[in-house]
This record gives C-alpha cells, structure tokens and sequence, in this order.
C-alpha cells in the first residue's frame, strides 16, 4: 500500500451522535458535560464501526439514563478539522412523555463527566450553550416544524448555495 493511502491521525473522522430530545412543553433536553465549553445536547461519539442510529441509542442512555431509540437523523452538521479530528455529527430527536422526561438523570458512571442535566425551553438556549452549540440546536429545531428546512450544515449553520 502507497504510504499516500495510509490515513494518519489528521484524517480521522469524528462520527458525533446527539439527540434533540423534547418534552410535552417543548422544553429541550441538555447536559452539561467537564470537558466542554457550555452545555450541550446528550450523546457521544460512535465506536469505529458502529451506527450512528445505534450510537446514539447508547450515548444517551449513558449522559441521562433514558433508554430511547433513534432511527432517522434529523440534521447533519459538519465541523471542519483544522488541527483536531473533523467530526460529523448525526442529530436524532425524540419527543418523551411527562413520565419519561421526569426520569432523566445523570447515571452514576457518567458523574465523573457531566455536572448537570437540565430541560430548558429553547428561548434560553444561547445563555447556556455556545454559539455553534446553539445554532445546531435551533436548526434541529427548525427542521421539526418544517421538513424542508436544510438538513446539512456546517457549525450549526445551513449549508447555502
């Protein structure tokens, strides 16, 4: 094999897997994680080899203890790598019942990592999260209400023509 063809650690790519997660009050679902700027929506990084929709599934059983099931993606969103890893994150949504949101908790393997956990209405989304955090939230947001709404984007942001 060509060393060309050798992918090195520059080439490697981050499958993110986040879920937007409502309850019956539209509020949405977020975690606060100790290795990141602000909060963010709960999920993780899929192993190599796993899909995403099944990725999903086991990150936000692991940042919140909901056993949910994800199978279609709501928005992709693309980070470019500069000197880290790019990564292409795979938004699922799930609305829950009163019941189930009421069970979201931090498990106690995941305390090490997560501070908090909290269901805020989207209004209050920029005060918590970071800009691109809060761009791909309302995006997925928007593509909720209306499924023509673009389904790429890069930092949280459409990709435009």
């Amino acid at each position: 094999m060509h060393s060309d063809l050798v992918p090195d650690q520059h080439s490697r790519i981050r499958v993110g897997c986040q879920a937007l997660i409502t309850n019956p009050r539209g509020f949405v679902l977020l975690i606060n994680p100790d290795d990141q700027d602000g909060w963010t929506l709960p999920g993780g990084t899929a192993h190599q080899g796993e899909l995403p929709h099944l990725a999903a599934t086991r990150t936000v059983r692991a940042t919140t203890g909901l056993n949910l099931h994800f199978t279609d993606t709501l928005i992709i969103d693309i980070t470019p790598g500069t000197h880290a890893p790019q990564s292409i994150d795979h938004i699922f949504t799930t609305q829950v019942t009163a019941q189930i949101a009421a069970t979201a908790t931090i498990p106690a393997k995941a305390l090490a990592t997560i501070s908090e956990i909290t269901w805020i209405e989207p209004d209050y989304i920029p005060d918590r999260c970071t800009q691109d955090q809060t761009h791909r939230i309302w995006s997925a947001l928007l593509r909720l209400t209306d499924p023509f709404a673009p389904v790429y984007h890069v930092e949280g942001r459409a990709i435009t023509a």
